[in-house]
């Protein structure tokens, strides 16, 4: 039975080559343009939808056609575009350049609405609609999806309102509305029983278990996805199959038979690399360092997410980088990498944000009203339109009985009694859509006042914090206290929200010494602004007050009573606290005294850095032995420049592939401007900073000192 099998894949390999041959050689011989054009197309559609090889030739094809064609053949060659466009934004699309992809599938659209190709038109928006989706855009996505399914119930394509459906229901299982999600697959799945689509049956079907593995109805859910995968491997779906293998060893998983889950995981990644598809790669990746991690195989879970999180980053997709990332700190945490656990929570955090924020659910169900709203208007018109051609023939009937029935008086008094009862009719239709009406306006009064408290409410929460914020810039060190530490400095502070959880703090004592430091809390926003304004009080306390001038022994004394203000007693407990960077600069003999918790101190002498490193422990609990922290003494020159940092200006993501700036980046800027005035090599900092992030949005809050020995 198997080598059989294995010879029908063959002959049926060679008939594939034989039919292509085929038809690139009756391709060499054509003359004429329109069939030089189709017997492009036909090839395109007989090779891999992966290549765009033949796609392209058929773009350029038509493009220099169109210039020369006689007004006749026009409509054909912008038909054939648009579809060669569209089919290039699709390989795009499954190869990871979601932006070329959206680009050429807005060509597409364009071409479609001027020759109103209603089935391209909607298979564009369509497309549109997953490239928005996978952005992350869910108001945009849902506006594209809604405009697809009204041009397909427009045509009558049944097919295409079940994609639709299927689509829009993905969307409510994302933002976990799992009852409408239900209700959409469900509708989808008996159009397609109704006209026997089994590809597309079987991932609306596997759609379906998805949400019953979400209502924990784990039973179901496998049922569904066996139903799936059968149905995919009777036509040799390949590329859907991913799906329910996947699906599969995610419920084997959650019934914590992790052998079973092995299995269709491993299926699964030998499938996709088969099939070369990216996305598919990196889910199974995910999924199987997941069952590693489970089974406290750490190495290889920790070699299996690495490569998973750099294929989703390459591709793009906020979600799945925010469940690799949360998995990946999980590990670092596991290893002991306390420092690498935290970056990946912070890249999990933000993608999360991205994806599952309360703007998004309203947008979601704002669009599902707007649509209900919708049709039912057109409704509306078609019931109106409908009550004026039966009004019409009903005058034209009147003529023609005062023509033959003039005479007739007993037959004009039953007809002017049929008028009066269709005036009563409706006098009282008028008066149901007339309580109807001041019914909508009365909600869209309510609606109105609701938003109206929503914004007020959200006015105040905003004052608040802009309050906040002043109250901050008023804590930190102000301008004159750094002055007379060095003249020549400058302090580059970017909160990534209205406050900060950086901060800085100088104090100057009488006998000769200048004390300062930068700091990172946990956290950004408010709550690293209370951290930090906790931090700014406690260092004026010890300093100031107490004056303690040990780097070390400062550090030792903030760390003691940060523990004690957030009561961190155990390992159990939370971990706030924070990281930083303390000088005590003796001006009598010029020499620095240097301790960091995590945060290192860099020196520029000449045309070379200089790095002092940190204890590799926070201020707050740790998880290992509490040991003290320990000072660096340094002979100071003219000349030198001194540079403490936060780790935000390096980890933000940006440049032409969305990677991070990284420390490295940052001491080669350090040194190429360290010729530069100090006030200089601030503003190309900022400078550098605001072109790498581009678009992207700012990670965590930065914060640069850089302060001259003169």
């Amino acid at each position: 039975m198997r080598l059989s099998f294995v010879l029908i894949i063959l002959i049926g390999q060679i008939v594939f080559a034989q039919n292509t041959d085929s038809l690139r050689s009756a391709l060499k011989n054509v003359k004429q343009d329109t069939t030089r054009v189709k017997l492009i197309k036909e090839i395109g559609e007989a090779e891999s939808i992966f290549r765009i090889g033949y796609w392209d030739t058929l773009r350029r094809e038509c493009e220099k056609l169109l210039i020369k064609c006689p007004p006749s053949e026009k409509l054909f060659y912008q038909k054939q575009l648009a579809y060669a466009l569209n089919n290039i934004g699709y390989v795009a699309d499954e190869n990871g350049d979601m932006q070329k992809a959206l680009e050429y599938y807005n060509k597409s659209l364009k071409i479609q609405e001027i020759i109103q190709d209603n089935i391209g038109l909607a298979r564009s928006l369509n497309n549109i609609g997953s490239i928005y989706e996978n952005f992350g855009d869910i108001t945009k996505s849902l506006e594209y999806y809604h405009k697809s399914l009204k041009v397909r119930e427009d045509i009558h394509d049944e097919r295409g309102v079940a994609a639709c459906l299927n689509n829009i229901g993905l969307v409510y299982y994302k933002q976990k509305f799992f009852l409408k999600a239900s209700t959409s697959y469900f509708k989808a799945l008996n159009i397609l029983e109704k006209i026997n689509n089994i590809d597309f049956k079987a991932i609306v079907i596997s759609n379906i278990g998805l949400v019953y593995k979400e209502q924990k109805n784990y039973e179901s859910a496998l049922n569904y996805f066996q139903r799936a995968r059968l149905l995919q491997e009777s036509i040799h779906d390949e590329f859907n199959l991913f799906g329910s293998l996947n699906n599969i060893g995610t419920i084997y998983e959650k019934q914590y038979n992790y052998t079973l889950a092995l299995e269709y995981f491993d299926k699964n990644l030998a499938l996709c690399e088969k099939i070369k598809y990216k996305k598919g790669i990196a889910v199974s990746l995910c999924n199987i360092s997941d069952i590693f991690f489970k089974t406290s195989n750490l190495n290889e879970a920790h070699v299996k997410a690495k490569l998973s999180l750099q294929l989703f980053q390459e591709l793009g997709f906020p979600d799945y980088i925010s469940n690799v990332s949360h998995l990946l700190s999980e590990i670092y945490e596991k290893k002991g990498n306390y420092k690498d656990a935290y970056l990946m929570q912070v890249l999990y955090k933000k993608m999360a944000d991205s994806t599952n924020n309360d703007v998004n659910r309203k947008a979601l169900i704002q669009r599902d009203l707007q649509y209900t709203f919708e049709k039912k208007v057109i409704a509306d018109s078609l019931k109106v339109e409908e009550e004026r051609k039966v009004f019409s023939v009903e005058i034209k009937h009147e003529k023609n009985q005062r023509y033959y029935l003039y005479g007739g008086v007993a037959l004009l008094l039953l007809f002017s009694g049929f008028i009066f009862n269709r005036f009563k009719v409706t006098q009282k239709q008028n008066l149901i859509i007339n309580n109807q009406k001041l019914e909508v306006e009365l909600k869209n009064e309510e609606v109105i006042l609701q938003k109206e408290l929503v914004e007020v409410k959200q006015k105040e929460i905003i004052d608040s914090i802009n309050y906040a914020k002043r109250i901050q810039q008023a804590v930190l060190t102000g301008e004159d206290v750094w002055s007379k530490i060095s003249k020549e400095h400058f302090i580059l502070f970017k909160p990534k929200d209205i406050v900060s959880g950086d901060f800085y703090w100088a104090y100057n004592t009488p006998n000769g010494r200048s004390v300062f430091a930068l700091a990172d809390c946990t956290g950004h926003g408010v709550p690293g602004g209370f951290m930090s304004m906790l931090g700014n009080s406690f260092l004026n306390e010890i300093v100031v007050e107490n004056k303690i001038f040990k780097a070390n022994e400062i550090l030792n004394r903030l760390r003691s009573k940060v523990i004690a203000a957030l009561e961190q007693k155990g390992q159990t407990e939370q971990k706030d606290g924070m990281d930083i960077s303390l000088c005590v600069w003796n001006k009598m003999d010029n020499t620095l005294e240097f301790a960091g918790a995590n945060n290192p101190l860099w020196l520029l002498r000449g045309r070379e850095i200089l790095e002092y490193k940190a204890d590799k422990m926070p201020i707050g609990t740790y998880l290992e032995i509490e040991k003290p922290f320990v000072s660096i003494t340094i002979q100071l020159q003219q000349g030198d420049i001194l540079y403490l940092s936060t780790d935000g200006y390096a980890d933000q993501f940006g440049g032409p592939k969305g990677k991070k700036f990284k420390y490295n980046a940052l001491l080669e800027m350090l040194m190429k401007n360290s010729i530069l005035e100090m006030g200089i090599q601030k503003t190309k900092l900022e400078e550098a900073f605001v072109a790498w992030k581009n678009k992207h949005d700012q990670v965590d809050d930065v914060a640069v000192i850089g302060v001259k020995v003169i």
